[in-house]
């Protein structure tokens, strides 16, 4: 967008900071107290699932049944409920029903009341 538009911004890319135990630093994070912050652990651990999943399949993953598998896994914290999982080509965010290795995986999950995101490839 920035290139089509002719915007004079740089973007630069660079990889999400992290807590030592995974979680995506935020300034939302100062909202999980107790119980939530272990729980708010989650959304790294259903990235490296959907890695897992993905880099150890023999075909192509439908995004729809790792979508279900990781809802699942993801709710079984008695605080989390998910927003979204989207699959998306990583140079255009268009999303996929097919997800490969170097497919673009981001998703929202509320903690409680606290919503964090987080994404990976």
């Amino acid at each position: 967008m920035v290139r089509d538009l002719n915007f004079t911004v740089k973007i630069v890319v660079a990889p999400t900071l992290r807590e030592p135990d995974g979680l995506a630093m935020s300034s939302r994070n100062k909202y999980l107290v107790g119980d939530l912050r272990r729980q708010s652990l989650i959304l790294s651990q259903a990235l490296t699932k959907a890695r897992k999943i993905v880099t150890t399949a023999r075909k192509p993953v439908q995004a729809a049944r790792l979508r279900a598998t990781l809802k699942g896994f993801i709710e079984k914290e008695p605080d989390a409920r998910l927003d979204y999982i989207e699959f998306l080509r990583p140079n255009n965010l268009v999303p996929v029903k097919q997800v490969t290795p170097g497919t673009q995986i981001a998703l929202a999950v509320f903690i409680g009341k606290t919503r964090l995101i987080d994404n990976a490839l």
